[in-house]
């Protein structure tokens, strides 16, 4: 069965109304639900603890010179007082936060106070990054609906199942779904995995600039490289830090999704073609390239500039003297693979995780490996690459 209850439907007050209500029982058997979502948190919720504030019923207290700031919830237990933000769809603002950490201090009789941000963001939103303060924290509606969905409610006390049950409901039919494996029936389940994958990174400074080369066409018989379904999935990420946003597709790491096999793969992007520093670098590393190929037991694939090039597709090939071959009988400016001239040479790492948590965690771990290995050590993929035109 559905949710048997008026959906939120993308309205602010009504998720926060539906989500502090099932907190407010399940907090009465104990914190065992509230917890969870909190597990990443250098802090947890204590036995009796209690919903004593909501905006339909605010703390009591406030400053005089500042506005009566309703706080969405509040949870007391016998050590902290903590307050609950939540933005759906308006902005968040470092003002707004500041006041509520004064309420919630007037309010706190001796507890400590800690104020929690939840907002619909895959990062940390920027009022929460300008505040300077360690009681404030963050978490997106789609951490909580994940950690909520994945519970397996035999887990539990019987008491708290029916309540994780109803939640889980609520954030399946408000479209908070988890990533729960590629799915040619689905194909939500794609921006599921990218929107996962972003929350994994969230201590870095990659992120994904937002654009999917998906390039496609309705010709039932393309004669480009156009395909109606694309043959894969490219989902670029850089480093939020460069200097430039000139063509910064143009270098960057990036997560594969083969979508008939749906086949995983994470890599690094040389543009030999265009790009002359990734030109100079293969060319004058070449040993050093092979062999950290080698000893990570990655491949090579040779593209054009999009994968899903549809009379060639791409090269692909793991034995070391075939990329030393492929690379270096291109005249620097491409890779040479049967024959055939590609303007890029990615080196690829395939994850072979088996369910849809170990693929996310295992692309995120191996998008940091890239991003330590090539765009932050100095010693193998020198920064100049990444920063500045050519």
């Amino acid at each position: 069965m559905g949710y048997p209850f008026a959906a939120p439907n993308g309205y602010e007050e009504r998720l926060n109304r539906q989500f502090a209500g099932y907190l407010a029982y399940s907090l009465r058997i104990g914190p065992e639900l509230l917890n969870r979502i909190h597990e990443d948190q250098p802090f947890s919720i204590a036995e009796g603890a209690r919903v004593v504030g909501t905006q339909d019923a605010p703390l009591p207290r406030y400053t005089d010179d500042g506005p009566d700031r309703e706080i969405d919830w509040v949870v007391r237990d016998p050590d902290r007082l903590i307050g609950y933000e939540s933005k759906y769809g308006d902005s968040l603002g470092t003002t707004q936060l500041r006041d509520e950490l004064a309420k919630l201090e007037l309010n706190a009789d001796g507890r400590d106070v800690v104020l929690v941000a939840v907002t619909p963001h895959t990062t940390p939103p920027s009022a929460v990054e300008r505040i300077d303060d360690d009681r404030v924290y963050w978490v997106g509606w789609n951490t909580v609906a994940r950690k909520l969905i994945r519970t397996d409610v035999d887990d539990l006390t019987p008491e708290q199942r029916p309540i994780c049950e109803m939640l889980q409901d609520l954030f399946e039919a408000e479209g908070m779904h988890p990533f729960t494996g590629f799915d040619h029936a689905d194909k939500l389940q794609y921006r599921y995995f990218i929107r996962d994958l972003r929350q994994e990174l969230t201590d870095t400074d990659l992120e994904q600039p937002g654009k999917i080369h998906t390039s496609t066409t309705t010709d039932p018989e393309p004669t480009s490289w156009k395909r109606l379904v694309p043959k894969r999935l490219d989902v670029p990420f850089v480093r939020s830090s460069r200097e430039d946003d000139w063509k910064r597709q143009r270098s960057y790491l990036t997560v594969t999704v083969d979508t008939e096999t749906h086949d995983v793969h994470v890599g690094v992007v040389f543009n030999v073609r265009e790009v002359e520093v990734h030109r100079e670098y293969v060319a004058d590393r070449l040993d050093d390239l092979l062999a950290y190929a080698a000893d990570r037991d990655l491949e090579l694939w040779a593209s054009m500039n999009s994968f899903n090039q549809w009379t060639d597709g791409i090269a692909r090939t793991d034995r070391p003297a075939e990329m030393r071959q492929w690379l270096e009988t291109g005249a620097r400016t491409v890779v040479r693979a049967d024959e055939t001239e590609y303007k890029k040479a990615i080196v690829v790492h395939e994850c072979s995780g088996s369910t849809p948590a170990e693929i996310v965690a295992e692309a995120a771990a191996e998008l940091r490996t890239f991003h330590e290995d090539f765009l932050v050590d100095d010693a193998l993929y020198p920064r100049s690459t990444l920063s500045g035109r050519d």
